[in-house]
């Protein structure tokens, strides 16, 4: 090895001693403010995709209920939005970070918003649903924030990716697709909905949701009417176009 190998080498082993050094002072709760600033200026001058993962760690905590955490979480966003959309990658590798089971992802999406085309946004919306899937979860909120985020865009891809997760194995989850996907009033989902209604593991409190968001959107039940009949909670019947009709009395 030569002699400026080895000077290279020990310059990389040194700057990874001070990003793992500074990632865990951005997100000391217990520390100074001055010590996280210090993280972030540490952060803001590495730059690139290192600096980037740096100051995206600030959101892994709440340094306090005050208003200082949110000041502070203010400013490192007005940071990542002026670095532009070259931070991305980052925003997804945070996103799906393996080393914590409910990462937060308020402010990130938030930021992502903010440096790429809407279009690109829901690509990194969809990679990170389609790779949590719908298996189990201990901590859904990322999940269902994901969930809920998707559906603000006007994009194609969105119901077909929101679908599966009306089978998810977090009702949590279930819930939140059911009502991104009524907002969205797409035809798409009602053979989706009218599924979930019939399935004998349906929950009764979600089947009874399913049906009262069908007779909102006005949408029948071609094709399934027996079997909807058959599984309406009480309250609930099917008129003679095939609509939805009535209201579920025990929903308390």
């Amino acid at each position: 090895m030569s002699f400026s190998e080895w000077m290279e080498k020990r310059r990389a082993r040194k700057r990874l001693r001070q990003i793992e050094r500074h990632k865990k002072g951005i997100k000391n709760r217990y520390g100074y403010g001055e010590d996280r600033q210090s993280a972030v200026a540490f952060f803001q001058d590495l730059g690139g995709q290192d600096g980037a993962l740096g100051l995206l760690e600030r959101f892994m905590v709440i340094i306090d209920k005050t208003i200082k955490d949110e000041e502070e979480k203010e400013h490192l966003a007005k940071i990542l939005v002026s670095m532009g959309h070259d931070i991305v990658p980052a925003i997804e590798e945070y996103i799906h970070r393996k080393d914590a089971s409910n990462v937060p992802i308020t402010w990130p999406l938030k930021i992502l918003e903010q440096v790429c085309e809407p279009s690109e946004a829901v690509d990194v919306l969809v990679r990170a649903l389609e790779i949590m899937g719908t298996s189990y979860t201990r901590e859904p909120e990322r999940k269902v924030l994901l969930v809920s985020q998707l559906a603000e865009f006007e994009d194609e891809r969105v119901v077909p990716t929101l679908v599966p997760f009306l089978h998810d194995h977090r009702d949590e989850v279930q819930v939140e697709a059911l009502d991104a996907l009524v907002r969205r009033a797409d035809e798409r989902a009602r053979e989706p909905m009218l599924k979930l209604l019939i399935d004998e593991e349906t929950p009764m409190r979600l089947r009874a949701a399913v049906a009262e968001s069908l007779q909102q959107l006005g949408w029948t039940v071609k094709g399934y009417r027996k079997k909807v009949e058959e599984v309406l909670p009480e309250g609930l019947g099917v008129d003679r176009v095939g609509r939805v009709k009535g209201r579920w009395t025990h929903g308390t």
